[in-house]
């Protein structure tokens, strides 16, 4: 939770061990960008997996809450903690709506506590086409992750089992 802005629950791309945003030679290394995208997935796995840490839940509450309110289709690739939209870096063929963050913000759903805005993402994540062109890579990578995980089809295997 101290890495991730209180209003929206961004976290930034790299942050240092004590939580602060680590500014380094990329250019969006302090921001919410490419890499941060996953941090509401590894959130939200962990309470659907433990529900040990009820603060993961105010997490997801507060990514969808900011996410929403950018329109759940239209949002796009990088943002200040803040919330302000940086749009896609230059040279990188990410779409302005990218399936990767749609996958990520619908596992969010797996520990929000708002039911109908969380069906909104998970639904988005249904309806969207699956990744294709350069950023098929690590966008379909996101993306397959995401379904697996709101199908309930990545789980934990606990030994013996």
């Amino acid at each position: 939770m101290k890495t991730t802005n209180p209003e929206t629950g961004l976290a930034p791309t790299y942050a240092n061990f004590d939580g602060s945003p680590h500014k380094n030679m990329f250019s969006q290394s302090g921001e919410f960008g490419y890499d941060a995208w996953r941090t509401a997935s590894n959130w939200s796995v962990d309470w659907s997996w433990w529900h040990k840490a009820p603060a993961e839940q105010e997490l997801s509450d507060r990514i969808q809450k900011f996410f929403w309110s950018q329109g759940i289709d239209n949002y796009g690739p990088v943002y200040t903690l803040e919330g302000k939209d940086v749009g896609a870096t230059p040279g990188l063929t990410h779409e302005s709506h990218p399936e990767g963050l749609v996958g990520t913000n619908a596992v969010a759903s797996l520990a929000a506590t708002d039911r109908k805005r969380a069906k909104e993402f998970v639904e988005a994540l249904w309806k969207t086409p699956v990744p294709s062109g350069q950023a098929r890579y690590y966008d379909g990578m996101l993306y397959l992750m995401s379904l697996m995980h709101c199908g309930g089809e990545l789980r934990v295997i606990r030994s013996g089992e």
